[in-house]
């Protein structure tokens, strides 16, 4: 999801995305789908656990572009990333942590460093930042859940001190085709809860990253300047009823 908004930001006209990204290469390969999209592409490498590296790469960017206007928080992993052993009760407790810091406290400081220099934009700034419908319901990943309800809160907070300069929003998306959707399904084949993750769906599919990438760039952009503080649903209608099609 984070390569399809950073495209569509460049094909929408962005001047400059700068892709952050613990793995190198895959961070490198975004850059240059940025650059064959019509904008300037920098790769800048961050561990989001690491507080220096968060802050050297907004000044990075910063020094780069001349400026910050956008600031798009998508970073995220799962239990299942590190353990099939999920529930809340067994998981191993170190996984606290490390979901933790990357879902949550990496919004948090990735927002405090760039909140200067999105006030001081003139071309109406916002963050936008990446939730879950996890953050609703409890899926199979305690953790998970708990970190994207609290994305949804700390985007009402950070509104209400950025206002009225910056802009800040969030989105929840359903099951998206991603590597990492299929991973989950593949590790937990014989958990029910993971096997019918699209069951709910009123649209009977999965959403697609391009679908996540353009409501990226709406609430990015300046045809959102009256929208604040919100959260965005992105999931198939899969949240608007209580039953399943199967």
């Amino acid at each position: 999801m984070g390569r399809a908004a950073a495209v569509e930001m460049a094909r929408q006209g962005a001047a400059a995305v700068a892709v952050l990204d613990v793995q190198r290469e895959r961070g490198e390969q975004t850059a240059a789908l940025v650059r064959e999209a019509g904008a300037k592409g920098v790769f800048i490498a961050c561990d989001l656990r690491q507080r220096d590296e968060i802050a050297a790469a907004v000044e990075s960017t910063v020094t780069q572009f001349g400026g910050l206007d956008v600031l798009h928080n998508n970073a995220g992993v799962l239990e299942r990333a590190f353990t099939n052993d999920v529930d809340f009760d067994t998981l191993p407790e170190e996984l606290w942590d490390v979901v933790m810091d990357i879902n949550l406290k990496a919004i948090w400081l990735m927002s405090r460093f760039a909140a200067p220099h999105l006030r001081a934009s003139t071309r109406t700034p916002a963050i936008v930042n990446a939730a879950s419908t996890a953050g609703f319901l409890a899926y199979s990943h305690a953790i998970y859940g708990v970190s994207k309800a609290a994305v949804i809160q700390l985007t009402k907070t950070m509104a209400v001190s950025l206002a009225p300069l910056v802009r800040v929003n969030c989105y929840s998306p359903g099951t998206i085709e991603t590597e990492m959707s299929h991973g989950v399904e593949a590790a937990g084949a014989d958990d029910p809860r993971v096997s019918k993750m699209t069951a709910e769906n009123l649209i009977p599919r999965r959403g697609t990253v391009d679908e996540v990438a353009k409501l990226v760039c709406f609430l990015a952009g300046p045809d959102a300047t009256f929208t604040t503080g919100a959260n965005y649903l992105i999931d198939g209608g899969s949240l608007a009823w209580r039953g399943a099609r199967a």
